[in-house]
């Protein structure tokens, strides 16, 4: 039977790093957006852990941001197998900007356990 519990290394995975801003905690991700009062480069995260419940399950990240799509994958897996997730894209904020963007896990054959959001101010 499947361990459908956050694991020690999962709750490292999904750990915001210092000076990061959670956007969101739970399933699903999240659709949002950013501004900022001065020429900033923000970093945006969505990191995902899940449990495969068959053979061959993959685990999708997705960030969506103007039209444009980056993902990562995790998989395939054998059954029971932990799966992580992790997908990030930098954005140039201008002070006149507003960006919005969707952040999001795509599991195939697994149970999402939790997936984290967050931004991250680089300069």
């Amino acid at each position: 039977m499947a361990h459908f519990k956050l694991n020690e290394d999962d709750d490292s995975f999904l750990s915001i790093p210092q000076g990061g801003l959670l956007v969101a905690s739970g399933t699903d991700g999240a659709e949002t957006w950013i501004e900022r009062t001065k020429d900033t480069t923000v970093r945006v995260v969505v990191s995902t852990v899940a449990v495969a419940t068959a053979d061959g399950a993959t685990l999708e990240t997705v960030i969506e941001v103007a039209g444009a799509r980056a993902h990562g994958t995790s998989g395939p897996a054998a059954a029971e197998t932990h799966l992580q997730s992790i997908q990030s894209v930098q954005l140039v904020i201008r002070p006149d900007q507003r960006v919005t963007f969707k952040a999001y896990p795509n599991p195939t054959n697994a149970r999402l356990l939790k997936t984290v959001v967050y931004t991250h101010d680089l300069a």
